[in-house]
C-alpha cells in the first residue's frame, strides 16, 4: 500500500477525532476548536481541510460509509447460501451495535442533523440509497431476486433488516442494560429467512 502523505495523516486523525467528538458529546455540542485540539492540530489546519462544520461531517459520514462498506464484504466472505447472507448481514448489524457502538451512535446522530438541514437530508438520502444498493448486490444478489415473494423485493427486505436494526440500536442506547433488546436481532433474522421458499437457500 502507498505511504500516505503527512497532509492524509493530518486528515485522518482529524475524522478521528471528529468521529470520536461526535460519539461523546453529539453534532450539535461538538465544536471545531474541540476537535482541533483533540486531533492535536492547529483550528486553521481543520479549516484548510474541511472548511467548515458541514465538510467535517460530510467527511466523516463518507468515511464511516465506507468503513461499514468493506466491513460487510469481509464479514460475508463465508457465506455461500442466500440464508448464509443474510444471516451474516444481520450478525454484521448486530456486531457493530456490541463492538462498535459508537458508529451506530453516530449514524443516529446524523440522522438527527438531516430532520433540520437540507442539505444533509441530501446527504443522508443518498447514504441509504447507495448502502441499500450495496447490501442488494451484496446479499440478494441478482439471481436470487427471482426466487422473492411476489409481494416483496430485495430493496424492501434490505430496508427492513436496516430500518429494525437501528430501531434495536437506538432502543439498546436507551437502555444497555435490557437484554431483551439486542434478542430483536434473531427475530430479524428468522422473520427475513422465512420469506424465502426453501430451494432458495440451496443455490
Amino acid at each position: 500500500m502507498p505511504i500516505a502523505s503527512k497532509g492524509e495523516l493530518t486528515a485522518e486523525r482529524i475524522l478521528d477525532a471528529a468521529f470520536k467528538s461526535i460519539a461523546a458529546k453529539g453534532c450539535a455540542r461538538v465544536t471545531l476548536r474541540g476537535i482541533a485540539d483533540e486531533a492535536d492540530v492547529a483550528l486553521g489546519q481543520l479549516n484548510y481541510y474541511y472548511e467548515n462544520k458541514d465538510g467535517l461531517f460530510s467527511a466523516v459520514l463518507g468515511r464511516m460509509k465506507q468503513d461499514y462498506a468493506v466491513g460487510l464484504t469481509d464479514w460475508l466472505k463465508d457465506s455461500n447460501t442466500l440464508r448464509e447472507r443474510i444471516t451474516a448481514l444481520v450478525d454484521y448489524q448486530e456486531f457493530l451495535l456490541k463492538e462498535k457502538t459508537d458508529t451506530y451512535r453516530n449514524f443516529l446522530e446524523f440522522f438527527n442533523v438531516a430532520l433540520g438541514s437540507d442539505k444533509f437530508r441530501a446527504e443522508i438520502a443518498t447514504l441509504l440509497s447507495d448502502t441499500t444498493s450495496m447490501i442488494e448486490d451484496q446479499v440478494i444478489r441478482h439471481k436470487d431476486r427471482h426466487e422473492l415473494p411476489d409481494f416483496t423485493s430485495s430493496g424492501v427486505i434490505t430496508r427492513f433488516i436496516l430500518s429494525a436494526s437501528f430501531g434495536i440500536s437506538m432502543q439498546h442506547l436507551l437502555n444497555p442494560e435490557d437484554t431483551d433488546i439486542q434478542a430483536g436481532f434473531q427475530i430479524i433474522k428468522a422473520s427475513t429467512a422465512a420469506l424465502f421458499p426453501e430451494k432458495s437457500l440451496k443455490q
